[in-house]
């Protein structure tokens, strides 16, 4: 039973785990809240130093954001609506990213940081790929990817340092 235990630690060790708890500097926080403008529906959990957030908001968007804010920091937005885009161009993901920023700053003063970032990509598009980390900042990495499918599609914006 013991040497089964040392093969599976030993495993996971590999993906960071049986490490004890770590210690972290910073805690996820929500980004948004229930009762903002445009938010029809809110929830938000966190589990050490990971989060999810979920939005349902006024234009048929589900936004989910995941954060792991402990080492390194990255947020994952995934924007997901129903229908087929599976025809659209890859300009159209990244614009779409940008617009989506935009939108989301305008929900409270205090979200008005989105716009600076929505203009940090805007400034980047034309170097980016889909799928591909363009460091946009010193130390700051934004990706701009999507799954589409004939029923519903997800824009997918990561920012990582």
């Amino acid at each position: 039973m013991k040497i089964k235990y040392l093969v599976l630690c030993s495993t996971l060790l590999l993906f960071g785990a049986c490490q004890g708890e770590q210690k972290c500097r910073y805690n996820p926080e929500p980004i948004f809240s229930a009762g903002l403008p445009h938010v029809l529906q809110y929830n938000f959990e966190k589990q050490g130093q990971l989060s999810h957030e979920s939005l349902l908001l006024d234009t048929q968007v589900l936004l989910e954001i995941d954060q792991d804010v402990c080492v390194k920091t990255r947020q994952e937005y995934q924007f997901t609506v129903q229908g087929n885009y599976t025809e659209y161009p890859d300009s159209m993901w990244m614009k779409e990213a940008v617009r989506q920023l935009v939108y989301l700053s305008s929900f409270s003063p205090k979200h008005g940081a989105l716009k600076a970032w929505a203009d940090v990509l805007e400034e980047s598009r034309p170097g980016m790929r889909l799928g591909e980390d363009l460091e946009v900042q010193p130390g700051v990495f934004a990706k701009i990817d999507r799954i589409v499918s004939p029923e519903k599609s997800t824009l997918l914006l990561v920012f990582s340092q």
